[in-house]
């Protein structure tokens, strides 16, 4: 029998079906993506904080927190340590609403930044430190009016104008002496 003789044909493919299909996924694949991405979820970092001596922890631990507060006014600093305002009477919380430390400036305006004697905020800040080693928190609020420069200022101010703080937290070792309070607690609306 004689074979048949089979006729090639050419088949011709036909790729607009699979374009239009990969057309339509890039954007749909894109899209999803950005609905990933707006999923993730929200993870803050450990606090950093020098590692501790066993010696160091006891020592922690039988402190009395200081608590200490700054209190950032049109006319100065109010300063309290222990809910206890600077120069309040003692059992009194505050004597007045007057700063514990006035204007370096009398008279300038709110947005000459320099009108706050900042110096000595970091000299009562040394003060503190000196008398409570262990501790690097301090609470930093402020009246409404108060331009957010003066807050950076009076922040850098507490944790000492030489404290360069970086290359410890990074690379585990010892807090440098110069940095005094350099964990802020920023609170809105105190008074």
């Amino acid at each position: 029998m004689p074979r048949k003789k089979m006729e090639e044909e050419e088949i011709e493919a036909n790729l607009l079906p699979v374009m239009n299909v990969m057309f339509l996924m890039i954007p749909a694949l894109l899209m999803a993506m950005e609905f990933a991405q707006m999923a993730s979820i929200n993870v803050s970092p450990p606090k950093f904080a020098a590692a501790a001596q066993p010696k160091d922890e006891q020592e922690k631990k039988d402190e009395k927190p200081l608590n200490l507060k700054v209190f950032v006014m049109e006319d100065g600093f109010r300063v309290s340590a222990d809910g206890q305002q600077e120069g309040a009477e003692a059992g009194k919380s505050q004597d007045s609403k007057a700063p514990t430390i006035g204007l370096a400036k009398q008279g300038a305006p709110l947005t000459d930044y320099e009108r706050y004697d900042y110096a000595q905020l970091e000299a009562k800040a040394k003060g503190y430190k000196q008398l409570f080693p262990n501790e690097q928190v301090v609470t930093i609020s402020a009246e409404a009016n108060i331009p957010m420069q003066t807050i950076i200022m009076t922040m850098d101010a507490l944790a000492g104008r030489t404290c360069k703080i970086a290359k410890a937290l990074k690379g585990g070792e010892k807090i440098p002496d110069e940095c005094l309070f350099w964990q802020p607690i920023v609170e809105g609306g105190a008074s």
